[in-house]
This record gives C-alpha cells, structure tokens and sequence, in this order.
C-alpha cells in the first residue's frame, strides 16, 4: 500500500516512519505538513494523519471530499486527545480507524492489516429488458465509459446476453484468449492472473468478458457456475456490468440474484410498459426490494403521448431516468466503435448516460447490501450454490 504520512510535528514523523518500514506491503512514500500540499492522491491506497480539534474542522472536509473523489483510498487518524464527538464525526465521513498518540507499533500494525484483508466487492448492475432491441448494450458500454471518465475505477463488462449483438462488436475489442483459460482457474483468480486474458478498451481500465467468440452453449453456463463467475470477478474489478438475454430463465435469475442493482430498460411505447409487468411480478415473487430495480425508459421523447406520469401510473413504479430518442448520435458512436460522449460529448444522449452513472454512484451501496440481505426468495439458493 502506498502510503504518506501528514503531520506537522516532525518527531511524530518520524516515528511514523520507524514503524512502517517494518510493516509488510506498506510503502512509504512521503511526508507532509497537511493537506493544502502539493499531494497526488491518485497514486495513493492510504493516509495516516494527526488531527485535533483544532484543525478538525478543515480536515474534515477535506477528507470527505477526497473520499468521494478517491473511493479507494484510506484514511487512518491519529490524535494526542480522546474526544468522543471528534472521533465518531471522523470515522463517519468514512475514515477507516482513530488511533490515540503516542502510537505503538502492534495498534499501528493491526489497523492496517484490517485494511488489506478487507474484501473487495464489485459494486454488480446488470441490465435486463422485456424484449430485444431496446438498446441494453448500448447502455452498458456507455455507462462503463461514464464511470470510468467520473472515478477511474477498474471495470469489467461482463457479456451474458448469449447473442450477436454483443459488447465486443460494438467497442471492436476482441479477446486473444479463450473463456475456458479463464473458466478452468475461477477457483484461484486474482488480478495478475485475469487482467492479462482480458481485452480493455482503448487502454482504459474497462475490460471484457464475453462468451459470444466461443463454441460454448449457454447451457454450459448454469446458475451455479453464473455465481461463480460473477463472485470470482467481485474480489478484482470495482464495478461489474452484466449485459443479459431477454428471457426469464435461470441464467438470468442467478445473474439477477448477485446483482446489487438490476437496470429494467424499457421503451416509451404502451405495449413495452405493459410487458413490463412480467419482470415486476417476478421481481414481487421473489421478494426484490423497490431499491434494487431502477426502471429506465429508453428513445424517450419529451411530447409522447405516453408520458413519464402514465408509465408510473401504469407500473406503480417510479422511472430512475430516461434516454432521449438520439438516433444519429447513437448510430455515429456504434459506427466508430465508441462511446456518445467521445463523439459528441455535449448531445443530450451524453448528457443521459452521464446522468445515470452521476445517479448510480450517488447510491449507497452498503446500505443497499443490508436491505437485499432481507430478502428470502427461494432462487436467493442459486446464489449460495455458487459460493460453495
């Protein structure tokens, strides 16, 4: 972990330093005053810092910018006083632990390893729809490109819609390898093993998974290795896109049951609303919170007939956003292998899928994960199957 130390009392640095050279995985990479220095935080995993009550107020604010800014970097603080309103207003913005000066090596130590054996967990969204051509892939690669523009986080599109119109066609990234080296190590997968098997686009951190290239029926891909698959890939990426079929069967289930958001993508018309109906009761069923589905109504025209009112009024749901009806731009983006916004940033289709990346990172995950975790439906087993 690339670490710096902030403090402004240079024998505590010191000290500091003392200590985290003898702690595995911690590399130390500076020492500063405080936080209005000339800090790169992009190359950074965490910060230890003093704080009192003084500076408190600053640092605060700072940190919970930094925090939204740098969702993967951690923050421990350190403090000469014990004052119970500074340390539950510290660890509430997000910072990972509050250890009193002068430190010892053993508390110093412990705190960080919590750090590295924390799980990492993919933040899961997969896109369903009651019927094909509505657009899910084109949703999915844009969004990617929204996330990674807005966080630089590491992404993985996760192609299980089993049909032509894939990912891989539309972005022109082709995978050197076949699905089956990835398939035959799931048990043993980490970063240094799959990123080298999967293609990116243009050298972002946006990969692929596809299936379309293989000569594998979907039948190979039951529930059990779905879970599997999806769970192996959570310890990796940060984000985890899932492009579906559109069918209710149990591929979809068990992709739908590890997801923590499921995009319903539908069109403007009353008859695609109307079939929407088969999701939701599915959804009632199996006792999927309203937080988990975010209905998105796609080729959306402000003067339609059928308004947002009357899609709510016909669902008793309420529309999580809308894509306009952009036909030229979409076509542009699809015949150059890109995304909307490289192409022209500024149209109101951009604009869309700009504002339902900002909207799903805005949710609170966590909290999220604790409301699903109530949820008892019988297909909630296809999961545990896979983790076994």
């Amino acid at each position: 972990m690339k670490t710096i130390v902030i403090d402004e009392n240079n024998q505590s640095k010191e000290l500091l330093f003392n200590i985290l050279k003898n702690i595995e995985n911690i590399e130390t990479i500076g020492s500063f005053v405080d936080f209005s220095e000339n800090i790169n935080y992009k190359e950074l995993d965490l910060i230890i810092f003093d704080i009192n009550s003084k500076n408190s107020e600053n640092i605060l604010k700072k940190i919970s910018r930094l925090k939204t800014e740098f969702k993967n970097l951690n923050f421990i603080a350190l403090s000469y006083e014990i004052n119970s309103q500074l340390v539950s207003q510290t660890l509430k913005i997000g910072v990972s632990d509050f250890l009193l000066k002068p430190i010892l090596p053993t508390i110093l130590e412990t705190s960080i390893k919590k750090l590295n054996t924390k799980e990492k967990k993919a933040k899961t969204i997969s896109v369903f729809s009651n019927k094909g051509g509505t657009g899910k892939t084109s949703l999915i690669t844009n969004l990617a490109w929204e996330i990674y523009k807005k966080t630089d986080d590491k992404i993985c599109i996760l192609d299980l819609s089993f049909n032509c119109e894939n990912a891989g066609s539309f972005l022109n990234i082709n995978s050197k390898h076949s699905a089956n080296d990835i398939l035959l190590n799931l048990n043993n997968l980490n970063e240094q093993l799959l990123l080298p098997l999967l293609p990116n686009y243009k050298n972002s951190k946006i990969y692929l998974f596809e299936t379309q290239d293989e000569i594998i029926s979907e039948t190979k891909f039951n529930p059990q290795l779905i879970s599997k698959i999806i769970n192996s890939f959570k310890n990796i990426f940060d984000y985890i896109l899932i492009d579906t079929s559109n069918l209710i069967n149990e591929t979809n289930m068990s992709i739908m049951n590890n997801s923590d958001l499921i995009l319903l993508l539908t069109l403007s018309k009353q008859s695609s609303i109307k079939n929407c109906h088969k999701y939701y009761e599915l959804f009632d069923k199996i006792n999927y919170s309203d937080d988990k589905i975010k209905l998105i109504i796609n080729r959306y025209i402000d003067n339609n007939e059928f308004t947002l009112n009357d899609i709510e009024k016909e669902l008793q749901k309420k529309v999580f956003s809308t894509i306009p009806n952009n036909y030229l731009t979409l076509i542009d983006a699809i015949n150059l292998n890109s995304n909307v916004d490289e192409i022209n940033p500024q149209s109101n289709i951009a604009k869309a899928y700009s504002k339902i990346a900002q909207n799903i990172l805005e949710i609170n995950f966590e909290n999220l994960d604790s409301k699903l975790n109530q949820n008892h439906g019988i297909f909630n087993l296809l999961k545990k199957m896979g983790e076994e």
